[in-house]
């Protein structure tokens, strides 16, 4: 690595973990409310795709969608989320985690935060 790019220390957040069921593992990873307060903003729309990494590094595009009606929103990942269980073997039972990394990033002397997403398995 250059020294004008160093990366710093990692920081690693739970967001939520859970033990999938059937409807998890063939149609959508329902996930908890509580933790849209740690994914980025929606900023007036009802979706928005992260990229998570699997525990190889791998990089998985997963759309988070909320209800665009109804009283609460009812986060869920759909799209990415289905291949991602189809290629890991996910089934009903298998636990999931799934953790925000905090990360810095130094930039010719300045430091910039950074996020990232990682998803373990537990079969």
């Amino acid at each position: 690595m250059s020294k004008a790019i160093q990366k710093q220390a990692k920081k690693r957040r739970v967001l939520f973990s859970k033990r999938l069921s059937t409807t998890d593992t063939m149609k959508r990873l329902a996930i908890p409310t509580k933790s849209l307060a740690f994914l980025p903003r929606f900023c007036g729309g009802h979706a928005l795709e992260l990229l998570v990494r699997d525990e190889s590094g791998q990089p998985w595009p997963f759309v988070c969608s909320i209800r665009e009606t109804g009283p609460y929103p009812k986060p869920v990942f759909q799209q990415g989320w289905l291949d991602f269980a189809v290629a890991k073997r996910l089934s009903a039972g298998d636990k999931i985690i799934f953790y925000e990394e905090e990360d810095e990033i130094k930039l010719f002397g300045s430091i910039y935060p950074c996020s990232r997403y990682v998803i373990e398995i537990e079969k």
